[in-house]
């Protein structure tokens, strides 16, 4: 029952892992479109930071 729940677990946070990846790529996408656009380029690199963070977190603990 308990590796049931560690399975569980280390699938959500694999999920959450990829779900972060695409935002960034998504992202980077964005950025690229709005090249030369301040507004663009800018609230791109604040959701960058914010989910550079979010898979800092994530990836260690999905990796293990």
């Amino acid at each position: 029952m308990e590796n049931e729940v560690v399975d569980n677990q280390m699938g959500l946070l694999k999920d959450m892992k990829g779900k972060i990846e695409e935002i960034e790529r998504l992202v980077l996408e964005l950025r690229d479109l709005g090249r030369g656009m301040p507004v663009v380029e800018k609230n791109a690199q604040s959701i960058l930071s914010f989910t550079h963070v979010l898979r800092f977190g994530i990836s260690d603990l999905a990796e293990m």
